[in-house]
């Protein structure tokens, strides 16, 4: 994988099932797919945990390369107002794990 000078993580302990997700990438690395590819990996990971149900994330609506990068990674966006977008996923029926 080519994720060099990206930085993601999942927010743990989840809180109610749902766990959050974040990214960054160095300014030098950006546009080169790094980012959702990373990200991707993390949304698939982490409802591999038995207590985590949704992943999700918040994004301000000024930053609409962080918008680019969770829409190609796979969450929906589920909510906005008129500051903040919201994606989630969620994992697949509990009872298949």
């Amino acid at each position: 994988m080519r994720w060099g000078k990206v930085a993601t993580g999942l927010f743990w302990p989840s809180s109610d099932g749902a766990l959050e997700i974040g990214c960054g990438i160095m300014a030098s690395r950006r546009g080169r797919g790094c980012a959702p590819e990373a990200t991707q990996a993390l949304v698939a990971y982490a409802p591999t945990s038995p207590d985590v149900r949704t992943v999700y994330a918040d994004v301000e609506l000024s930053n609409p390369a962080s918008i680019r990068v969770l829409e190609k990674a796979g969450p929906h966006r589920w909510s906005e107002d008129a500051t903040t977008a919201r994606f989630r996923t969620m994992a697949p029926d509990l009872s298949q794990r």
